[in-house]
């Protein structure tokens, strides 16, 4: 196994949040991808919109000048807009990548009409994919609202779209009264992709964003060795499945730590486990 850095936790905020020019962004992008590569990562998984943002060619250099390869490109909110699956299967093809991640965003509607839609979007998706020698993967999803949280819903979406994977997060079935070891045992055959990420657990709202969970309790993206995830015993159980693919660490920072010191120990730490 290999591991790359999902930087979407410095992604996120820069699309989303930030004011200041495309330049701005672009280099904040930058800053986020050197670092990557300074904590030790060989591959990187980066969101799509943040390669429209910076351009594919750009992008490009920006990998080759820091040694880095993209792992994964993860497209968000698909649901609303899937005529997107051309540009992202071509942007995809011309940086060498062959996973893509697909994340549905928010819907609305019952549901069964929402489980519909994620059918046919995602259906669309693997067709183009397969043809380029590519593979569609999708997580287990944290938002209790949309109908890819249970075990049963992910499920059945893997069997109403033949060809789409699982990508497997390490924290987002916590939500629903699942926990990380058994969830992967389940899965183990349908994976293609590996999220690693912590999570803690509040009995009230904290300040922030929080998924909120089945059991009225609310579910924290968390820094790793901070949270239940028992690591080494999923781990262990990763490995002894076969699976020797990558593992992706969903980087979550540690308030008020330098991040090139908190990303290396981030690396570090899973170096050993693996």
């Amino acid at each position: 196994m290999e591991l790359s850095m999902m930087t979407f936790m410095m992604e996120f905020p820069v699309l989303y949040f930030m004011d200041g020019s495309k330049e701005d962004k672009s280099e904040k992008i930058q800053e986020a991808i050197r670092l990557t590569a300074r904590t030790g990562y060989k591959r990187i998984d980066l969101i799509f919109q943040t390669i429209q943002l910076v351009g594919r060619e750009n992008i490009r250099r920006m990998l080759q000048e820091n040694g880095l390869s993209l792992n994964c490109i993860i497209c968000m909110d698909l649901a609303a807009d899937a005529d997107r699956v051309p540009e992202l299967v071509e942007t995809a093809e011309s940086l060498g990548c062959k996973k893509l991640m697909l994340v549905p965003g928010k819907m609305e509607g019952t549901r069964q009409q929402m489980f519909g839609r994620l059918v046919d979007v995602f259906s669309r998706a693997v067709s183009e994919a397969e043809k380029r020698g590519m593979v569609c993967v999708v997580e287990d999803d944290p938002d209790i609202g949309i109908p890819m949280a249970t075990r049963e819903e992910m499920d059945a979406l893997l069997e109403a779209v033949p060809g789409l994977k699982l990508v497997y997060d390490s924290a987002n079935m916590y939500p629903v009264g699942e926990t990380a070891v058994p969830y992967f045992r389940h899965f183990s055959n349908r994976t293609a992709h590996v999220h690693i990420k912590d999570v803690q657990i509040s009995e009230s709202q904290p300040e922030g964003f929080a998924n909120p969970g089945t059991d009225g309790r609310f579910y924290i993206n968390a820094p790793h060795g901070t949270g239940v995830v028992d690591f080494d015993a999923l781990i262990d159980t990763i490995r002894k499945s076969g699976y020797d693919d990558t593992l992706a660490i969903e980087y979550v920072p540690i308030p008020g730590a330098d991040p090139a010191e908190d990303m290396k120990r981030v690396y570090d730490m899973f170096s050993e486990k693996i």
